[in-house]
């Protein structure tokens, strides 16, 4: 079974909902907002590379 991947976000707009992660994709309709860590899922690994290298 596949595991859900977990991106992080970087901006969302507060006149329509979009969301924009770290690694630039453009979520239009968001479906969760924060988690709760339960191994289940999986963090992109270029939104992860992304925030550890401080950008």
């Amino acid at each position: 079974m596949a595991r859900p991947t977990m991106h992080v976000e970087a901006s969302r707009s507060w006149w329509n909902g979009t969301s924009t992660t770290l690694c630039g994709l453009t979520i239009t309709k968001v479906t969760a907002s924060g988690y709760w860590w339960t191994g289940t899922s999986v963090t992109c690994p270029t939104c992860k590379a992304i925030e550890k290298g401080g950008r």
